[in-house]
């Protein structure tokens, strides 16, 4: 999976966040900076420990394009800046690079510094141009998530695109988790058990607590409602 991450909060909601960096009272579901960018797409452990996105993914390099090379090098100054919380110098970086030629690297990277100065929509925003270049990255999708939670515990499209992240990465454990959070928030406790139970198959053991008390309130949701029509019919 691409590098995709890093310290906002990649586990979000676990016990509504996992610490990552941004660990707040609304269940964050942001694993953030990188899309790891190389030409095969493939991340390396230190790319994810390290969680920018280094390079500009998926350009034609059978190509000569000095371009190419002029917006790596804004996306090399920008990582470099943001690595050292210089967030305004980095985005000024990123433009550049998106100026030169846009990249779902740089958008991606821009979005998770409006994410960490909390302006959320236009985090959003840099997350949905990056998924035009490159649609098919979970980490994209539970960002977006993240930063819709934080707005105004906006769950509905929270839930969508964790949906989505897990559709693509469906062996990814961590996000089963959030969206096994999410859905039970929603009242969705079918679902909710499902995702719950494919975190505890993919080796997340944390989340058999909270497969067993979504399953308790599942069992008491229709205890209850089994108490009701007996009373009904009596």
């Amino acid at each position: 999976m691409s590098a995709f991450r890093n310290a906002l909060s990649r586990t979000a909601l676990r016990a509504l966040l996992r610490p990552a960096s941004v660990r707040q009272t609304m269940p964050a579901v942001v694993r953030s900076i990188s899309l790891l960018a190389r030409s095969n797409a493939v991340s390396t452990i230190q790319d994810r420990k390290q969680g920018f996105a280094t390079s500009v993914p998926f350009a034609d390099f059978s190509k000569e394009d000095d371009s190419l090379d002029k917006a790596q090098q804004y996306m090399d100054e920008g990582v470099s800046f943001q690595e050292n919380n210089m967030l305004p110098l980095a985005m000024s970086s990123f433009q550049k690079s998106i100026n030169v030629r846009p990249t779902a690297a740089a958008y991606y990277n821009m979005g998770v510094c409006y994410f960490e100065l909390g302006d959320f929509q236009s985090s959003i925003n840099s997350f949905q141009e990056s998924l035009k270049i490159s649609p098919h990255h979970a980490d994209v999708h539970t960002n977006i998530a993240s930063a819709y939670i934080r707005i105004n515990g906006n769950m509905k499209d929270a839930l969508t695109h964790l949906q989505a992240a897990a559709n693509i990465a469906p062996q990814d454990a961590e996000i089963q988790f959030n969206l096994g959070v999410i859905s039970e928030q929603t009242s969705d406790l079918d679902g909710a058990i499902k995702a719950y139970q494919a975190a505890v198959d993919l080796g997340l053991d944390s989340a058999e607590m909270n497969l067993r008390n979504v399953k308790t309130k599942k069992f008491a949701k229709m205890a209850k409602e089994a108490e009701f029509t007996d009373a009904k019919s009596d």
